[in-house]
């Protein structure tokens, strides 16, 4: 069991998941966020959804709105 945290509206939470490792698409459906709405950036690099995120990483998570 890994656990990443995640800052998201200037909230920390911690989300846990299976395994040593996850992938940054998977951890954002994890938290119903789809991966088309968001960036995730972790020690001020922006992550493709691709990349990896070990058990510890703190990440910060930003979903964009549309207003109109």
């Amino acid at each position: 069991m890994g656990t990443i945290l995640v800052e998201q509206d200037g909230r920390e939470r911690a989300v846990e998941f299976n395994g040593r490792r996850i992938r940054v698409d998977k951890l954002l459906l994890q938290m119903g966020i789809y991966p088309e709405t968001a960036v995730v950036v972790r020690n001020g690099e922006l992550l493709c959804d691709d990349e990896l995120l070990t058990d510890g990483d703190k990440v910060e998570v930003v979903v964009a709105t549309s207003r109109g």
